[in-house]
């Protein structure tokens, strides 16, 4: 799924859990959006890889898109690094944002490698960028606004 996918999906899991964590609702959702595109950190063109600079560009060139990074593995590494560094509060938050990366990298064609290293992958039938993905951008845009107005 495309970097805009990933965001929107991360904004539709904060706005689907935040009341069920108390803190700073600003940070928790920073870990979300920060989970929800973490993963592709393994991709040299990808947002993830850019921000981090040096750091990205040594993860693409020595990671393959959709390999460790993209496993159910990396999300409980990350997540307890998180626990360890800051606190439960914000693992929770980058798990639910690696989480929904995941839950959508698998429905596309080429999916998820959930268990890696071993070959088994969750696969889905959307093409990224096709059709599928635009309904589902569109489906949260339209969520978020239904929201956004229920507030006002």
């Amino acid at each position: 799924m495309l970097f805009a996918t990933h965001i929107l999906l991360g904004i539709l899991v904060f706005l689907l859990f935040a009341n069920f964590f108390s803190g700073n609702e600003i940070l928790f959702l920073f870990f979300i959006l920060l989970g929800s595109v973490l993963p592709d950190i393994d991709e040299k063109h990808s947002k993830a890889a850019q921000w981090t600079g040096l750091l990205g560009s040594i993860l693409s060139f020595f990671s393959k898109h959709r390999g460790f990074f993209h496993s159910l593995f990396f999300v409980v590494l990350a997540t307890m690094l998180v626990k360890y560094l800051f606190s439960n509060y914000y693992a929770w938050a980058l798990f639910l944002g690696l989480i929904s990366h995941l839950l959508g990298d698998s429905l596309t064609k080429r999916g998820v490698p959930a268990a890696y290293p071993f070959s088994f992958r969750i696969k889905g039938f959307l093409k990224t960028n096709g059709l599928g993905e635009k309904m589902i951008q569109a489906g949260i845009l339209v969520f978020l606004i239904i929201t956004i107005i229920k507030v006002i």
